[in-house]
C-alpha cells in the first residue's frame, strides 16, 4: 500500500505530465548506441526527460510508470517520437546522413487503434525514412493481447519501420516471441552487463547472441560501464553496446559534438 505522502507525489506527477508537456517542461535526452566492428555510433536511443517548474527533476523511472497508468503515456510518447524523429533528420542534414534513433513504444501506446497510422504521419512530417526508425518494445506488450501486438509489429514493418525487443533476458522473456514477432534486434538487459565477469553469465550471453545472428537479429547489450566490459561484449558475440562506457544520456546540444568526436575518431582504437 502507498504511504500517504507518495500516493500524494504520484497525484501531483499525475495531474501535472499533460500541462508540463505543454508549457515545454520536457525534454528528450539522446544515448548513443556503438558498433562493435566498425566503431561507429550506429544510433541514439531518444528519453524523455521532465524538469518540472514546481519539483524540479523528475526521474522516469518514476513519471513513466504513472503516464503509463494513467494513459497519458500516449501523448507523452507521441510527442517523443515527433521530437526525436525530427532531431535526427536535421542531424542527418547536418553531417550524419546514416544515423538513425531508437524511441520506446508503451504496451498503452500499442493498444491505441491508429498508433501505425499516427507514426506513419509523424514519419511524413519530419520527413525521416522509416528505415532509420527502431521502435523499441518490452515483453509486456504481449501479455495482454498478443495477437493485436502481433498485427501492429507486422505492420510498422511494413511501413519499413525497425523493430527492437527490449529489455531481453529478465521477466517472463520467452525465446517463442524472437521467432513469433517480426524483430530486427535483440536488447539484452543491463543486468547481464552488471554480472559480465561471471563465467555462468558469459555462456547465457555467449549462447543468446549467438541464437539471434542465427535468427538474423543484432545484438545489443545495454549497461556497458567500463572497456572492460565493452571488449567483453565483443568477445561473447555482441554486435552493438550501450551505456556510460560509451556516454550517457545527453541532451541535444551535446550530441552533435559527441557525434562529431566519435566521426573523427572512426576506425582509431577505442
Amino acid at each position: 500500500m502507498l504511504m500517504p505522502t507518495e500516493a500524494f507525489f504520484k497525484r501531483s506527477l499525475a495531474n501535472n505530465i499533460l500541462p508540463g508537456l505543454e508549457s515545454g517542461e520536457f525534454s528528450v535526452y539522446y544515448q548513443p548506441k556503438l558498433d562493435l566492428v566498425s566503431r561507429k555510433i550506429k544510433g541514439l536511443e531518444a528519453l524523455a526527460r521532465w524538469c518540472s517548474s514546481g519539483i524540479g527533476w523528475i526521474s522516469p523511472a518514476e513519471f513513466i510508470s504513472v503516464a503509463e497508468a494513467t494513459g497519458e503515456i500516449v501523448a507523452l510518447g507521441e510527442w517523443v517520437l515527433f521530437t526525436a524523429c525530427q532531431q535526427t533528420r536535421n542531424w542527418q542534414k547536418n553531417g550524419f546522413p546514416d544515423l538513425s534513433v531508437s524511441v520506446n513504444l508503451s504496451p498503452r501506446q500499442l493498444e491505441e487503434k491508429n498508433v501505425v497510422s499516427r507514426i506513419e504521419a509523424i514519419l511524413a512530417e519530419t520527413g525521416l525514412d522509416p528505415h532509420f526508425l527502431e521502435l523499441e518494445v518490452t515483453e509486456s506488450v504481449f501479455i495482454k493481447n498478443s495477437l493485436q501486438a502481433l498485427e501492429v509489429l507486422r505492420e510498422l514493418r511494413e511501413l519499413g519501420v525497425r523493430l527492437a525487443l527490449d529489455d531481453f533476458g529478465t521477466g517472463y522473456s520467452s525465446i517463442g516471441y524472437l521467432t513469433a514477432f517480426p524483430f530486427d534486434c535483440l536488447k539484452l538487459d543491463q543486468v547481464f552487463a552488471r554480472s559480465i565477469h561471471i563465467p555462468q553469465t558469459q555462456i547465457v550471453i555467449r549462447a543468446m547472441t549467438r541464437l539471434a545472428r542465427q535468427l538474423g537479429l543484432v545484438t545489443v547489450l545495454e549497461g556497458i560501464e567500463s572497456e572492460t566490459e565493452m571488449v567483453m561484449a565483443g568477445h561473447l558475440g555482441c554486435e552493438q553496446i550501450q551505456g556510460y562506457a560509451i556516454q550517457r544520456p545527453r541532451p541535444v546540444d551535446k550530441i552533435a559534438l559527441i557525434l562529431a568526436n566519435w566521426r573523427d575518431m572512426e576506425g582509431k582504437a577505442i
